[in-house]
């Protein structure tokens, strides 16, 4: 009985095997049935577009640092104590606005002492003036000997003199005396205190910084070789200023409109480069010195380029080179190999290896090969709407 019952299940495998491979042969040719070799695979549908010529300008982007406008170190000219400080470090600050003060005291002393001294050297003078009119009026009666008169006029001419000394003397004072008010000699970011309140300061010690930064420059370089380095566009000066977009930011998404004013005369040996600067308005503050960014210019313009989409370009038979796929007449693709020019502000520049009114494929590239047939519509319209 067992035997029979392991025969049974031994027999019945082999039918089961027979069934499925019976299925999937069934299955196969229906397939190939609906597949077979009078079925094609519907050409790739791909976005078409007509080469045109057009007037363009070429931009470059250059990287750069800014740094800022005016760079001004204050520092003491008189020496004294230190009294106070008036600003708060980081500050904006305006032109004149006071900064620090320094002990004052021994500056008005030395400067009332010059205006005692001027004035006991104009009353000398008056007293001088006095003598040489009564002298020579006697002189000319014939009183007073010749000595008498030259006497009392180099009197006279030494009392003037002593008067103008004296005046020198005060002024200089009184400047000493406004020295010990510093002021903000220009605009801009006061930076942090190097002296505290309360020490000695001399002359030409730095109490501070101021930073101007509105506007802000940007000081960039490019290569000597660069194919535009002897246009107009990069050779600005101050009475013929370049304009310029500043890119910063984010990838590059905030930008200011500003202009390159200056151009270096010379080239750097070492790095082969030619340095310019750039003028940008920055009143929020949005740039701070040592930040690096991009200079976006205008160095040409064509007036009958060939330009298509970059999306178009696709890698060429050789080595580093570029094609398109151009479309005939009977919507097959060739694989063109074209030669660039410059990027415009409008698409690439072609060189050379199309002319106006070739068609090409503009996107969608990974999907095709030579000498095969497409469905075009034009780009930037809809795939209902064919040529």
């Amino acid at each position: 009985m067992v035997n029979a019952h392991l025969r049974s299940k031994i027999d019945i495998r082999p039918a089961l095997t027979l069934l499925i491979t019976a299925s999937l042969m069934l299955g196969a040719g229906s397939a190939f049935a609906e597949n077979g070799p009078g079925k094609k695979m519907p050409p790739p549908i791909v976005p078409i577009e007509t080469v045109k010529t057009a007037s363009v300008t070429i931009h470059q982007t250059f990287s750069g640092v800014t740094q800022a406008e005016r760079q001004v170190d204050v520092r003491a000219q008189v020496s004294g104590i230190l009294k106070t400080r008036a600003y708060v470090e980081g500050q904006k600050v305006d032109k004149g606005t006071p900064l620090f003060v320094i002990d004052d005291k021994p500056y008005v002393a030395a400067l009332n002492e010059a205006i005692a001294n001027q004035s006991s050297a104009e009353a000398a003078l008056n007293a001088a003036q006095r003598n040489w009119n009564r002298i020579k009026t006697l002189y000319s009666k014939g009183v007073a000997s010749v000595k008498e008169r030259d006497d009392a006029q180099s009197a006279l001419e030494m009392a003037q003199a002593a008067v103008k000394v004296a005046q020198a003397k005060k002024v200089a004072a009184r400047i000493n005396v406004d020295y010990t008010r510093i002021n903000a000699p220009i605009a801009g970011i006061a930076g942090r205190r190097t002296v505290a309140v309360g020490n000695l300061v001399n002359v030409g010690d730095t109490l501070t910084q101021i930073e101007a930064i509105d506007p802000i420059q940007v000081i960039l370089t490019t290569s000597a070789d660069n194919p535009y380095a002897d246009s107009p566009a990069l050779k600005p000066d101050p009475d013929h200023p370049i304009p310029a977009t500043l890119l910063f930011g984010a990838e590059g998404t905030k930008r200011l409109d500003g202009k390159l004013n200056y151009r270096a005369v010379s080239i750097d040996p070492n790095t082969n480069s030619i340095t310019l600067r750039g003028i940008f308005p920055n009143p929020d503050q949005a740039l701070q010195p040592n930040e690096f960014v991009r200079v976006n210019v205008a160095v040409d313009k064509l007036d009958a380029a060939l330009v298509i989409p970059q999306t178009a370009l696709t890698s060429g038979i050789r080595p580093g080179s570029h094609a398109v796929y151009t479309v005939d007449s009977q919507n097959k693709i060739t694989l063109t190999p074209v030669e660039l020019g410059p990027m415009s502000d409008q698409g690439q520049v072609i060189q050379s290896g199309l002319s106006a009114g070739q068609r090409i494929v503009t996107d969608g590239l990974v999907k095709l090969r030579p000498d095969i047939v497409v469905e075009p519509y034009k780009a930037g319209k809809e795939k209902t709407g064919k040529e």
